[in-house]
């Protein structure tokens, strides 16, 4: 399922701003700085959004957030989205560009269409998962950034084969969905708040960040 309308929901900017993560008690490991896909190893997400977080954090007490992106850049955006359309083609050389633009908008946007913001873009966008008092991944099934079928959130609620994946799943929607977040379908490990895809999912009439245009000092 992807969501192709979202760019249509109107937005009221909040202006709340966006904060370094280094602030939280969250474990960080920005991926795409370390894939040499950004060059800005800080993270950052809008306020409201991080304060969130730390409250679900709290309630969940035995487990601890790891981040693995937060607010994207349109030019860190856009380099995702070419190293995924360039590994989709290089698998699939009989793929015409229609074939490779829909696969590839599945689970990235595409940065160079001005008329949409890509939902990371407005720092109300994250990518987590949780771990244990070690810091141990809790098991969900795949790895972060699996572009395939066994990503989609309800995988394992409608195929079997990973029970403890399935109940990983569910404690992670059930804490995010408790504080208002819209779960993605096609990706467990993606969360919107505040943002145009949050509120086509949530049913909102507006949404309240728009592209937040630079991170912070």
């Amino acid at each position: 399922m992807t969501l192709l309308s979202f760019e249509s929901i109107p937005i009221r900017e909040s202006e709340d701003p966006l904060v370094n993560l280094s602030r939280y008690d969250f474990v960080l490991e920005p991926v795409y700085f370390k894939q040499g896909l950004s060059n800005d190893a800080r993270m950052f997400l809008r306020k409201s959004v991080a304060d969130k977080l730390a409250k679900i954090q709290k309630k969940l007490k035995k487990y601890t957030f790891k981040i693995w992106d937060g607010f994207r850049s349109r030019e860190v955006q856009n380099a995702i989205y070419e190293t995924f359309w360039n590994e989709l083609k290089g698998k699939h050389p009989d793929w015409d560009e229609d074939r490779l633009r829909t696969e590839v908008g599945i689970f990235v946007t595409d940065a160079k269409n001005p008329a949409r913001i890509p939902p990371h873009s407005t720092g109300g966008t994250v990518d987590l998962t949780l771990v244990d008092a070690e810091e141990n991944e809790l098991d969900m099934g795949t790895v972060f950034d699996h572009f395939g079928p066994e990503a989609a959130s309800l995988y394992f609620e409608n195929n079997t084969g990973n029970d403890l994946a399935r109940q990983n799943r569910r404690i992670l929607r059930e804490a995010m969905s408790s504080e208002d977040f819209a779960i993605d379908p096609d990706e467990w490990w993606h969360f919107d708040y505040g943002n145009q895809k949050w509120a086509v999912q949530l049913i909102k009439s507006e949404a309240f960040f728009g592209e937040a245009e630079t991170s912070p000092l």
